[in-house]
């Protein structure tokens, strides 16, 4: 018997088709395929979107920009913490975002690029990167990176923190309403990561990352008189918004 005719049955008398129990069974579980299809694709776009909202939660206030605002005084927690006023800003998305003035925007970049610089610099000196690491990471972060130095001087490995090139889109810089944390967003494009071998100083390992956007957060430290990294926040694939990393 040909599929057909399992499928659709002939009246004699009527001369009509109508479906056989098979049929209905058989398009009952072709609709749950497609049923499945279509939430499958419904959750991919969610994903997507919900990832593009974590990333426009923080706006990306662009140095440049010289809205007129309203000026409020930054809150001290301490008697000697910057007094410096703070900007509500309206960005281009139309969303209300805190904006400190330029030479703080300029002194958080300057002590984020010394950071930086000063360990790949020094990268395979292990006991110089312990003794200037509080000087550059503080809280979360600060543990984090005196953990990675003893795994390095464990396993023998160095590792840089900036082998990497930029987008050709610019930093951006957004404050908390404190003044004294902000984030520091940048667009790096797509390359690989090495870990070194400490002593041969030769690459041992490799990983390539795509086009990606990462947030680092920077606190203001008023005893040094300097913003220091205080966690990685957020990492994005720029493409595809799959978050790569996020901190808990």
């Amino acid at each position: 018997m040909h599929l057909v005719e399992l499928l659709m049955q002939h009246n004699s008398l009527s001369g009509r088709k109508h479906i056989t129990p098979l049929g209905w069974i058989l398009g009952f579980i072709v609709a749950l395929f497609l049923g499945a299809l279509a939430f499958g694709w419904y959750r991919q776009i969610t994903r997507n979107v919900n990832a593009m909202e974590t990333i426009s939660s923080v706006v990306m206030v662009q140095v440049d920009e010289t809205p007129v605002p309203t000026s409020i005084l930054t809150p001290s927690a301490k008697n000697d913490a910057p007094n410096w006023n703070v900007k509500i800003i309206q960005t281009p998305l139309g969303v209300d975002m805190v904006e400190a003035p330029r030479e703080v925007t300029e002194q958080v970049l300057k002590n984020y690029d010394e950071a930086l610089d000063d360990w790949d610099a020094h990268k395979f000196d292990l006991e110089y990167l312990k003794t200037r690491a509080p000087e550059y990471f503080i809280g979360k972060q600060l543990s984090r990176m005196q953990g990675m130095l003893n795994w390095m001087k464990q396993e023998g490995r160095a590792i840089a923190l900036r082998e990497y090139e930029l987008l050709p889109l610019e930093r951006s810089v957004q404050y908390a309403p404190n003044g004294t944390q902000t984030f520091l967003i940048e667009y790096i494009a797509a390359g690989k990561t090495y870990e070194y071998d400490l002593n041969s100083r030769e690459r041992i390992d490799e990983q390539e990352l795509p086009d990606r956007i990462v947030m680092t957060e920077l606190s203001y430290d008023a005893d040094a008189k300097r913003w220091k990294i205080s966690r990685i926040a957020l990492a994005m694939d720029f493409n595809t918004k799959q978050v790569l990393w996020q901190d808990q």
